[in-house]
C-alpha cells in the first residue's frame, strides 16, 4: 500500500494542491498584473499626451513673446484708464506738428461706453490756416490711439467781413477717445 500512497493518492493530492493554488493564489495575482500593465500603457499614453501639450503651450508661449510688441501697442490703441496726460501730449504735438496752436481743451465727463470700452469726450480748440487744420485731422487718424472727430466748427470769419486773416481761423472740435 505504500507504493500505491506515493504513486496514486500523493500526485493526485499534489495535482489538486497546485491547482487550486493556481486557481485561487495566481490566477488573481495574474489578472492583477495584466491591470498594472494596462494601466502602466494607459499612463505612458496620457504622459505622452502631456508632453505634447506641454510643446505645444511652449510653442505658443514663445509666438507670445515674439508678439509681445504688437500687445503693447494694442494697449495704447485702447489703453487701460482715460491716460488724460499722454493723451494731451499727443493732441498738442499734433498741433505743434502742423503748425497750429494748441489754446484748449475741455474734457466732459460721462462719455458713452459698453461695459469694456469707455468714452471720454473733449473739445479741443485749435488756430490755424485751414490747410494747417486738414492736416490736423490727417494726423489725428493716423494716430496710434483711436480718435473719433464727432463735430468741427470754426470762428475766424463773420459775414460780410473783408479783412480777414485765413491764418488765425479758430478750430473747434468735438472729439472722443476711448479706453478700458
Amino acid at each position: 500500500m505504500p507504493n500505491l500512497f506515493k504513486y496514486l493518492i500523493l500526485p493526485i493530492v499534489l495535482f489538486i494542491a497546485v491547482t487550486a493554488i493556481i486557481f485561487w493564489i495566481l490566477l488573481p495575482l495574474w489578472g492583477n498584473v495584466q491591470a498594472t500593465v494596462g494601466l502602466k500603457n494607459t499612463n505612458k499614453d496620457n504622459l505622452a499626451q502631456r508632453e505634447k501639450l506641454a510643446a505645444n503651450l511652449q510653442r505658443l508661449i514663445g509666438q507670445y513673446n515674439e508678439r509681445a510688441v504688437d500687445f503693447a501697442s494694442f494697449d495704447k490703441v485702447i489703453p487701460v484708464g482715460q491716460n488724460i496726460p499722454e493723451l494731451l501730449i499727443g493732441l498738442e504735438a499734433l498741433a505743434y506738428e502742423n503748425n497750429l496752436i494748441f489754446s484748449a481743451v475741455d474734457f466732459k465727463p460721462g462719455g458713452l461706453g459698453t461695459s469694456d470700452i469707455k468714452t471720454l469726450a473733449m473739445e479741443i480748440k485749435v488756430m490755424g490756416s485751414y490747410p494747417a487744420f486738414q492736416n490736423y485731422l490727417k494726423a489725428m487718424e493716423k494716430s496710434l490711439r483711436i480718435l473719433d472727430v464727432i463735430g468741427v466748427s470754426f470762428n475766424g470769419v463773420a459775414p460780410g467781413q473783408t479783412n480777414v486773416n485765413l491764418d488765425k481761423l479758430e478750430f473747434n472740435l468735438l472729439v472722443s477717445a476711448y479706453y478700458q
